[in-house]
Formats: C-alpha cells, structure tokens, sequence
C-alpha cells in the first residue's frame, strides 16, 4: 500500500472549484480505497505566509491536508491528475504497511 499526502491551501482552486474537492473527486472517480480531508488552525508553506484562525483573525486560506491510501499504481496515476492543476502546493508519499481493525473480528 502506498500513502500520499497532498499539502494545499483551503482558497487553492483547479478547474473553477476547491482543489481539495476537486481531488477528492478524482479519489471517488478513480476507485481509491480512502480518503480524508484536514483542515489545519495554523501553518505556513515555502513562502512562510502564516495562515492562521484566532480571535481576531479570520483566514479564509487555511491549510488543509488531504491524505490518500490504495495501491501504489492507483497513487502515481492520481498523483499525475493532481499535477494537471494549479496550485501552490506539496505532495508527498511512501509505502506503508496497515493493519486492518474490524469490530465484528473482536
């Protein structure tokens, strides 16, 4: 199994919508076995502008972290959509070992 993470901006766009939408679509098109979609409080990337909500701040740009497991064949084609759009961001993956928890096996 191979695990990626996409590391994006919550205003990043591709194709006219939210990019994290828009891959987590590609996800569901392409029969990914699993997808989550995080919304960070606080970061910054390359550029060191620092996102953040609080108090007195509202960011309508906060980082948002989508991660992805499934084959590693199924990883790289997404990983080769995912670079169709155009936004500022990072993507990262590696190979995993998992474990399956199924609560009727206790």
């Amino acid at each position: 199994m191979t695990f990626l993470r996409v590391y994006l901006g919550e205003s990043d766009h591709c194709s006219h919508e939210p990019a994290y939408k828009k891959i987590v679509k590609l996800c569901y098109d392409k029969g990914i076995k699993g997808v989550t979609v995080l919304k960070g409080i606080m970061g910054f990337g390359e550029k060191h502008h620092v996102h953040r909500v609080d108090f007195f701040t509202l960011s309508e740009d906060l980082p948002i972290i989508i991660e992805v497991i499934d084959e590693k064949e199924k990883i790289l084609d997404l990983i080769e959509d995912i670079k169709k759009c155009d936004f500022d961001g990072l993507v990262v993956y590696w190979d995993v070992n998992t474990i399956r928890i199924n609560k009727e096996a206790h």
